[in-house]
């Protein structure tokens, strides 16, 4: 099964992505891209346990929304 912090972060990329749509895909995913990897350098200066597969859950699931909400628009 899958973890839940990973769960969440994919929920967090999607949220991302799915708020910034209407500004573009690009501008969208690199946003999702910057709140990941910001997210794990913020855990690296001892504010959490940084983690890769963190920031590319949230990038996948920002990537999923996009890639849905650009399909049924």
């Amino acid at each position: 099964m899958m973890q839940l912090d990973k769960i969440t972060h994919a929920l967090a990329g999607a949220a991302i992505a799915a708020a910034l749509l209407p500004w573009g895909v690009i501008p969208a995913l690199l946003a999702v891209i910057v709140a990941a990897v910001g997210k794990e350098l913020w855990d690296a200066q001892g504010h959490g346990t940084p983690d890769v597969y963190d920031a590319l859950a949230t990038v996948i699931g920002g990537v999923l929304m996009a890639s849905w909400l650009t399909l049924v628009s």
